[in-house]
């Protein structure tokens, strides 16, 4: 991804055409954390600073998400997914845009699951395994109402294999 590229704002299905609330916004700057390994994957993500504001309608279709509280961990707590991922090993991804709500889990526990490679990382997902969103893709959990991103889709061992669950870049660090 680079500047010259742009970046979908609000469409839920990619197959239909333009939506009613979507909007084309074109990236200004890519921001890297400055702390990314890529031996390890820590820290993988990045910030995309777009050239204008988004427009957020009154109908709340495109909302701004909340931030969690710095050092908040997100253990064994359900968080919702989304993405246009492939919903199993080897598929294609889907024109719509999916959600799925999966159980976080500690990094003690996901660990045992990937022999002590989980640094900071958020692991979640079903014991005997389940759909897995685009890199890149959020990870909400809801407090109060509010809609606070806790995670991005970083990796995972296959698509969806059971006894191994998604990997996400932990926010709150």
């Amino acid at each position: 991804m680079t500047t010259s590229d742009y970046v979908l704002v609000g469409d839920h299905n990619l197959y239909i055409g333009f939506e009613t609330n979507s909007q084309w916004m074109q990236i200004a700057e890519i921001v890297n954390h400055p702390s990314y390994d890529s031996n390890t994957l820590d820290n993988d993500i990045a910030l995309i600073r777009l050239k204008t504001e988004i427009q957020f309608p009154s109908d709340n279709k495109i909302a701004p998400v909340c931030l969690p509280t710095a050092g908040e961990m997100y253990d064994s707590v359900d968080a919702t997914i989304t993405g246009w991922g492939a919903q199993q090993e080897g598929g294609s991804t889907s024109g719509t845009l999916f959600e799925v709500t999966v159980p976080t889990m500690t990094n003690t526990e996901c660990n045992t699951k990937y022999g002590g490679s989980i640094t900071d990382m958020i692991c979640a997902g079903i014991p005997e395994g389940g759909n897995l969103p685009d890199s890149g893709g959020p990870m909400v959990v809801e407090e109060n109402g509010k809609w606070k991103l806790v995670g991005v889709v970083s990796w995972g061992y296959g698509c969806a294999r059971p006894e191994r669950p998604g990997v996400y870049a932990r926010v709150t660090r």
